[in-house]
């Protein structure tokens, strides 16, 4: 591989700082302000004291648009982070990475 093919593939991660998971502590359904499923695999939370998450799951999660009923899974723990799982009329959703975030764009949110 030339010098310039090695530096043109390395150029984009240049200077991008990694990005930090989030952990969302003493964590129930009663703590998150609102919830906005993307697609079936993205979903905003918006804790009580209005601070934005983005949670991308490992797969589709079908129904979470829809659902009827929506659980969280946070064992070991209290605490929604990249270990954390929705539960999705009894299907399990894992969260991949749960990272701080803006609101959802307009025409996302449901």
């Amino acid at each position: 591989m030339s010098l310039l093919a090695i530096l043109l593939a390395l150029q984009p991660t240049a200077g991008v700082p990694p990005v930090e998971e989030a952990r969302i502590p003493f964590a129930s359904f009663r703590s998150i302000r609102t919830f906005h499923p993307v697609g079936e695999d993205v979903v905003y939370l918006q804790d009580q004291q209005r601070s934005w998450y983005r949670a991308d799951l490992t797969g589709p999660c079908f129904n979470i648009g829809t659902a009827v009923r929506i659980g969280l899974d946070t064992r070991p723990g209290d605490t929604i982070d990249n270990t954390s799982s929705f539960i999705v009329d009894g299907e399990r959703c894992p969260i991949h990475s749960l990272v701080r975030s803006g609101p959802p764009s307009r025409p996302d949110r449901r």
